[in-house]
């Protein structure tokens, strides 16, 4: 018989022994890389947030003087799941790269925080805090504690999964700051809550804290009748309550050579929260109080005018008519990176922005000045009345009428050149301190720069983070680069570029650009269609409601007719509701078939295509084996 064949039972030992040895041969190559190439690895993600950058290496040759670090970490972490687990060897990781590009500045301690431990009062007294066990309810530490040479300390409280895609940012913010002592200063200006408000428990917004991390912050009220020139940059949050004098402080402090980063918006919502008792009284907007600064910027902001985005346009629930919709709102919208300035510093790495109510910025005819827009709307964007979104806004009406322009508008620019003041007679006459008025600046001496953004509630939290509880604590995850921009734009202004080029490395949420500009349209088809069945079945029900409230006052039973005419207008309401179940679901039909192939190709299409590769190698194999044996014999 053929499998008697001596050679065919030589072959198969021999294919059974070089079997064996790939097998020794992978487990030996792979203990080999394991141990020798701990730190390397081959990152295929959008965001390269598993490749150490530039901006890392740049803040880690730039120490100086020694940086101790020490780790905590809860031997019994795998209790809370593979995901703390490989977190905590990445963090490993990490720290073993900064060990060795540092040149040996830093000092890793790794600690084993037990109960009742020394180490757990030292975890303690450093700021790192713990979770409970979800097993036993015992501690969990995984967190990370700094100390510089000068006594300074800084600590990550706790590392959660939520934000391994920030984790490189957030090691290398924490020995930026050990290492810089000394930082630049922020003046802030306006009437935004940024700090809080603790009379009504009001926490302060994320974006204080990121700018406290990196600058040295003032926070200025009042009448201002000269900005220090200590200050690098004046950040003006929405400055609405603003007198004439400060408004001239402003304009100097630009003609002295200062740099400014602007939040101007036609319609704040955080200025303008409800109190549930009715619209809220008109207030002033920065626009009104800013434009002689805008004018003699050279630029425009649009009173009374926000952008919705049908692109972007993010899904909100309202009720209406006693039913929960779950609708677009194309005044809230997301910016992707196709509509960033890809090559300036300010827009760099970042791949989403979220606004909400912005306006947009125009360049003033005959202006001399130079306009660059860094961030703008898609081209299917259009122009809201602020009066459909201060009070009470209904987004499927706002969604139905929206048109759009087929251009683009403005939302980030940054202008630069030469600046002629606004306040061209002088100071204003209700400031007598001479220290000021003598040393007015008709001209800025040099070309200056000046950042605009059309929207001040690009600054608060609900905008771009989102807020969990784990274990009692509170954990904000920005899922949009806002903070980072903010951050990038101060580092531009000050002439610091440490960390720029490690900022929104991988956003907590992605989008699926196909599906979500077929939601988008078919959302405003359905809107459309819903807003004409809708007022064809309210007319039924006027004519409804009228015939019977005719009955009900003359005290007659229906005619003949009226009670045809019913008839009529019920059967219509039902063929009309039922037609707009239908427009609904043949619009998300589409949909739902493309997410149905996208599911189709993501779990079968890559293991029938290996499958069908191994059969035709093992078929092929076979042939060439056989056609070897039967020249043998």
């Amino acid at each position: 018989m053929l499998m008697r064949n001596p050679l065919i039972v030589r072959r198969a030992r021999e294919c059974l022994l070089s079997m064996v040895l790939y097998f020794i041969c992978f487990i030996c190559v792979n203990i080999w890389i394991d141990s020798h190439f701990t730190n390397s690895r081959i990152d295929l993600t959008a965001d390269k947030i598993y490749t150490i950058s530039d901006a890392t290496n740049d803040v880690l040759k730039g120490i100086k003087e020694p940086i101790k670090l020490r780790f905590y970490a809860s031997e019994r972490l795998e209790d809370m799941g593979p995901d703390y687990v490989s977190l905590k060897k990445r963090i490993n990781d990490l720290l073993k790269v900064y060990t060795e590009n540092s040149s040996g500045l830093i000092v890793v301690e790794s600690l084993n925080p037990r109960r009742f431990s020394v180490e757990e009062d030292l975890a303690v007294s450093d700021g790192v805090q713990s979770v409970p066990n979800v097993i036993d309810g015992s501690e969990i530490f995984l967190g990370l504690a700094g100390r510089n040479s000068t006594n300074g300390r800084y600590a990550i409280s706790h590392f959660g999964p939520e934000r391994e895609a920030f984790l490189e940012y957030d090691l290398t913010r924490l020995i930026y700051d050990l290492s810089n002592a000394k930082k630049r200063t922020v003046a802030i200006y306006g009437d935004l809550p940024l700090n809080g408000d603790k009379t009504q428990r009001i926490q302060p917004w994320t974006i204080i804290d990121a700018i406290e991390r990196f600058y040295e912050t003032q926070t200025l009220f009042g009448t201002i009748e000269k900005f220090s020139d200590e200050i690098d940059v004046l950040l003006l949050a929405e400055p609405s309550e603003i007198d004439e004098t400060t408004l001239y402080a402003i304009d100097q402090f630009v003609m002295r050579g200062g740099r400014i980063l602007a939040f101007i918006d036609p319609f704040s919502e955080a200025m303008n929260v409800s109190s549930g008792n009715g619209p809220q009284p008109p207030r002033k907007t920065s626009i009104e109080t800013m434009k002689p600064l805008l004018k003699s910027w050279g630029v425009e902001i649009v009173e009374r005018r926000v952008i919705g985005d049908l692109e972007g346009a993010l899904k909100v629930q309202m009720t209406k008519d006693n039913r929960i919709l779950a609708t677009e709102y194309p005044a809230w919208f997301d910016i992707r990176k196709d509509n960033f300035s890809q090559n300036d510093i300010v827009t760099s790495n970042m791949t989403n922005l979220s606004f909400r109510t912005a306006g947009y910025i125009k360049k003033l005819k005959n202006s001399r000045v130079n306009l660059e827009p860094l961030v703008w709307s898609s081209t299917k964007a259009g122009i809201i009345d602020v009066s459909q979104v201060e009070y009470a806004p209904d987004p499927t009406k706002i969604l139905s009428e929206l048109k759009s322009r087929g251009q683009t508008f403005t939302l980030v620019g940054r202008v630069e050149g030469v600046f002629n003041t606004a306040f061209v007679k002088g100071a204003p006459k209700r400031l007598i301190n001479i220290d000021v008025t003598d040393k007015h600046i008709e001209k800025s001496a040099k070309s200056a720069a000046i950042i605009i953004v059309a929207d001040s509630d690009f600054l608060s939290d609900p905008t771009w983070i989102e807020t969990s509880n784990i274990g009692g604590q509170e954990l904000k995850v920005p899922f949009s680069n806002n903070g980072d921009l903010v951050l990038n734009a101060l580092d531009y202004l000050t002439g610091s570029s440490a960390m720029m080029g490690l900022r929104g490395r991988g956003i907590s949420k992605r989008r699926f650009d196909i599906i979500d500009n077929m939601e988008s349209e078919a959302e405003k088809n359905y809107r459309s269609k819903e807003r004409a069945l809708i007022f064809q079945i309210k007319k039924n029900e006027a004519i409804i409601a009228k015939i019977q409230k005719t009955e009900l006052k003359k005290g007659v039973a229906f005619t003949k007719r009226q009670q045809q005419e019913i008839d009529q207008a019920r059967d219509e309401m039902f063929i009309l509701r039922t037609e707009l179940r239908n427009v609904q679901f043949s619009l998300r039909e589409d949909i739902e078939r493309l997410k149905a192939l996208l599911s189709t190709i993501n779990i079968w299409v890559m293991p029938v295509l290996i499958g069908l590769l191994v059969i035709v190698l093992i078929f092929l194999r076979t042939q060439r084996e056989r056609r070897f044996f039967l020249r043998k014999s």
